[in-house]
């Protein structure tokens, strides 16, 4: 990476984490004291995670709570980009209050991005389950089903208990597995721009599960699991203390985006809680709110994902020296631990305000434009002369450019930021335009056409264009800024990016569309002449 004394600030966001009940914020079993650490290393250069933490109970001054006894309604929640909730308390303990849901929902309607969680049966559903998005996203409500017709969350026993726990160290399946070094496999929903085979197209996780090491398919195991869901009602409308919010506007319906796999086992494998069935289940969730102008909200089957005793082990197993220190206890273990830490990263990333992402954006593109590797490549003489820049040196740069920002940009948010506010920055109209061809995560009927090029090219589109518009601005940003100096630093703070990179960006876009038009071209004639030279020889 550059100079420190070149990089820009980082990009705050701001995160209010509240729990209740018997949960921590310390080294306790199940304490977030390591959630916490995680999210104080951030993914990069671009951004830094400040953490709030919030405790509903009064007087717990050993849960290392920055705020005791917290109220919704009595702090003022516009300080914060997101909250996250880890309901614990279960239905016996009131729901919040309508003011309290007033001053949620006015948050996330804001552009205030919202992550919650709970666990098996009604764990949660105190906190959590009256909550617009956050109540059908996920399922909160047991014995019975919700007032609303909420689904009935899982139980903690019986064959049919989302019981995620993969087979360790030792013959059976026990509870404390859950503390061991090896971790449930996960299958994620992929996301494409074409509808041909899978062996014909990029295929992009959702980017909560876009890693550094590439996608995420690991989350800590856990016996007894809620899960999250689809809805069928996206029609709702809720009114809290007089404020009125559309659960979903435009109907844009949430997504699960990863499931979990519950592998059959007999009765004699698992002494305390007996046979389980095979199935499958929803482990996260995740609404787009930034599509209708809301904030985003993810949610996740349990908070054992997250609570020390899932992540770092045991204690209380001293004798054993797997479980006792969790993922750190052998290699394989810590890779897929460093998986999971770019799942929590990433979600602090995803639920940031469009603004705030932008802001991440041009201050990962500016730590780029210095990386030795990209800064010995560029050509001083096609700097200030973008109409010079073909699509060859536009790819040859954005190729070095793509693989030192996706050292700590996922890959996903690469593709997401080079079209939002890269594209984005020529024209927002036209981004939205061209999203659905460009953007993998973009809604699309089953109707919807990919476009007139066929299936196997609209694949490659994605990462042609991200390589030239990351030329394009690379080579904008060195020819605004030669010179990796202090004063060059504190200019870039005040300056208009969109403007700046406007005159590269033009001749980016142009020479794509001229390939594209191009290949689509050759592409037809070669159609063309195999369908004349299979006829004529008929």
């Amino acid at each position: 990476m550059p100079s420190t004394s070149v990089l820009a600030e980082p990009a705050a966001v701001r995160i209010l984490v509240v729990t209740d009940g018997t949960a921590s914020f310390d080294r306790a079993d199940f304490g977030l004291a390591t959630l916490v650490d995680v999210l104080s290393t951030p993914p990069g250069p671009w951004v830094r995670f400040e953490v709030t933490r919030a405790h509903r109970e009064e007087n717990l001054p050993a849960l290392s709570a920055d705020i005791a006894g917290f109220r919704f309604d009595g702090h003022d929640l516009g300080r914060y980009d997101q909250v996250w909730l880890f309901g614990v308390a279960r239905a016996p303990r009131p729901p919040l209050d309508q003011t309290e849901l007033r001053a949620l929902a006015e948050f996330m309607d804001g552009g205030g991005g919202v992550f919650a969680t709970g666990d098996h049966e009604d764990l949660g559903v105190s906190m959590c389950g009256d909550l617009p998005r956050v109540r059908s996203m996920r399922k909160w409500h047991w014995p019975e089903s919700g007032p609303l017709g909420e689904p009935v969350a899982p139980s903690i026993d019986g064959p049919d208990r989302n019981d995620t726990l993969s087979e360790g160290h030792d013959p059976l399946f026990e509870l404390n597995d859950q503390s061991d070094d090896v971790p449930q496999v996960i299958t994620p929903r992929m996301y494409a721009t074409s509808d041909s085979p899978k062996w014909a197209h990029q295929g992009y996780p959702h980017p909560l599960l876009s890693g550094p090491r590439g996608t995420i398919r690991v989350l800590p195991d856990h016996p007894h699991e809620g899960e999250c869901y689809v809805p069928d009602d996206l029609t709702r409308s809720f009114t809290f203390d007089g404020y009125e919010t559309t659960e979903y506007p435009a109907g844009l319906a949430p997504e699960v985006v990863a499931w979990s796999t519950l592998n059959a086992r007999a009765a004699d494998r698992d002494p305390r809680k007996g046979r389980l069935d095979a199935g499958t289940f929803g482990a996260i969730g995740a609404y787009d709110g930034h599509q209708v102008g809301v904030g985003r909200v993810t949610v996740d089957a349990t908070w054992h994902h997250f609570f020390n005793i899932n992540l770092v082990g045991d204690p209380t197993v001293p004798n054993d020296p797997v479980k006792s220190v969790g993922f750190a206890a052998s290699e394989s273990g810590r890779a897929a631990y460093e998986d999971i830490k770019a799942y929590f990263r990433n979600i602090a990333v995803w639920l940031s305000r469009p603004a705030t992402q932008e802001a991440m954006w041009w201050r990962a593109v500016w730590a780029t434009r210095w990386h030795h590797q990209v800064a010995m490549d560029l050509r001083p003489a096609l700097m200030s002369t973008p109409e010079d820049l073909d699509l060859a040196e536009l790819l040859r740069i954005g190729v070095d450019a793509r693989q030192v920002l996706t050292a700590t940009v996922t890959r996903a948010d690469a593709l997401q930021w080079a079209g939002r506010y890269g594209v984005g920055a020529v024209d927002a109209g036209l981004w939205e335009t061209v999203r659905p061809q460009l953007d993998p995560w973009q809604p699309r009927s089953g109707d919807e056409e990919a476009g007139h090029l066929p299936n196997l090219v609209m694949s490659l589109l994605p990462e042609l264009v991200l390589d030239a518009v990351l030329g394009a601005v690379v080579y904008a940003v060195a020819a605004a800024f030669p010179e990796p100096t202090r004063e060059a630093r504190d200019r870039a703070a005040g300056v208009d990016w969109s403007a700046t990179v406007r005159p590269h960006l033009d001749q980016a876009l142009d020479v794509v569309a001229e390939q594209v038009r191009r290949t689509d071209a050759r592409l037809r004639s070669l159609g063309d002449t195999l369908t004349a030279g299979r006829r004529s020889g008929a």
